[in-house]
């Protein structure tokens, strides 16, 4: 994770879960990992750490740099692991701010973006549901897209279910990042213990609900 701007400000915690399974081309990936280098290098109105997190056969790979685009789907013979990766990601953001929180710091709630291709081959009802208790808990605030128009799994049903899946439309990552750069930009304007909005028309152009 990175940290931006004076450490005396409160602190923003961000997890991006995205999605490198088979059904994801290298080239896709490649334009999605150069929007993240852009975003990382972009300056920001709040404190930041944040971190991406991509699918692996066995544990989730962590990157925390954006510095390399080499972010590749994982060989045929492994198997996309939405559901063991979105857990890996809440438990690394809820010991990354009990840990600030320890030393005294001030934090936003935390957020997570989820970005599947709609297909995962382990089940999705654990995470599914610390998602809903942590955002409920007032703990998590979690987005979830999927990279195509329909869901490939009925794994996925119950995150749908629980938050709708938004479409992310193909070719515009950068109307996504655009959108957060706007939902940075409003979290700081407010004082923490106000929630940030957004309605239907931010996602105009980039998306569908």
């Amino acid at each position: 994770m990175e940290e931006k701007l004076d450490n005396k400000m409160p602190c923003l915690l961000i997890s991006f879960v995205v999605d490198n399974g088979p059904s994801m081309t290298k080239e896709r990936l490649h334009t999605l990992m150069e929007a993240f280098q852009r975003f990382a290098e972009g300056e920001k109105s709040v404190r930041l750490e944040w971190e991406l997190l991509s699918f692996d056969a066995f544990a989730p790979t962590i990157n925390k740099s954006f510095e390399s685009d080499e972010l590749t789907p994982v060989a045929a013979d492994r198997f996309p692991l939405l559901g063991r990766t979105v857990l890996t990601a809440v438990d690394r953001l809820t010991a990354r701010a009990k840990t600030l929180r320890d030393g005294g710091e001030e934090l936003y709630r935390p957020w997570m973006f989820i970005l599947s291709d709609g297909f995962t081959v382990d089940d999705m009802t654990e995470a599914t549901a610390r998602l809903e208790a942590m955002e409920k808990g007032g703990e998590l605030l979690y987005l979830p897209f999927k990279l195509t128009p329909k869901l490939l799994t009925e794994r996925l049903q119950c995150l749908d279910r629980s938050k709708h899946i938004v479409e992310l439309l193909q070719g515009q990552t950068n109307g996504f990042f655009s959108f957060v750069q706007h939902m940075i930009e409003q979290r700081g304007a407010l004082s923490p213990d106000v929630g940030i909005k957004f309605a239907k028309t931010d996602f105009e152009g980039w998306a569908v609900l």
